[in-house]
């Protein structure tokens, strides 16, 4: 099973290309700032088998990765672990992690799962939020984070990971709310709650910490 906070099926701003994202549910870092607070509580969210996930993420059509956000992936990198090798057996998707972690903490104190998991990635981009240290540098949330390419699928990106300007993307679901995804400027929330409170609009958020 995984425990997820909220998931897309088309993302173009966590990662290269379009992406599915799936944000897990449960974070023990708790970064002062965090930028997606509602899923740092390990209680909440849905439960999945990671089957049906699996299967449901293999049918989609026009994505080439996944992308995992939070929360924090690596508290529950056994059941990502699962998730990928299902996936990988019927296709050639992709595979990014965010971590507030840094790789250097996984390979020294992580847990083997944790370990198998970085094997299964592409792209590991890892450090806890610093909300001092906020930034709109490609993929991050503060300039501390980093971008590993942990195999060669990507590097060819290495000169682009340093490229500057805060890239949001909003979706509505059947619900009628809007969504909103990726790392966005100082403010950007209140500004964004308050003009769609005035049209009546409910909104809700689906980014990264």
């Amino acid at each position: 099973m995984l425990h997820l906070a909220q998931r897309t099926n088309r993302c173009t701003v966590l990662g290269p290309g379009t992406r599915a994202v799936l944000w897990v549910q449960g974070c023990m870092l708790r970064c002062p700032g965090c930028i997606a607070p509602e899923t740092l509580p390990f209680k909440g969210g849905i439960e999945v088998r990671v089957d049906v996930l699996a299967e449901e993420i293999i049918a989609l059509s026009n994505i080439e990765g996944i992308t995992f956000s939070g929360g924090e992936p690596m508290a529950q990198a056994a059941a990502l672990c699962a998730l990928v090798d299902r996936i990988r057996a019927h296709s050639d998707l992709s595979f990014l992690s965010y971590t507030g972690l840094t790789i250097e903490d996984i390979f020294v104190t992580g847990t083997s799962a944790q370990r198998e998991f970085l094997k299964r990635l592409d792209i590991l981009i890892d450090g806890p939020y610093v909300r001092k240290r906020h930034t709109d540098l490609r993929w991050r949330g503060s300039d501390n984070q980093r971008v590993h390419f942990l195999t060669n699928r990507y590097r060819y990106l290495t000169s682009q990971v340093n490229d500057r300007g805060f890239r949001i993307e909003f979706e509505m679901p059947a619900d009628g709310s809007i969504r909103w995804m990726g790392i966005p400027p100082v403010g950007f929330k209140a500004a964004v709650l308050n003009g769609l409170q005035a049209l009546g609009i409910d909104l809700i958020k689906g980014d990264k910490k």
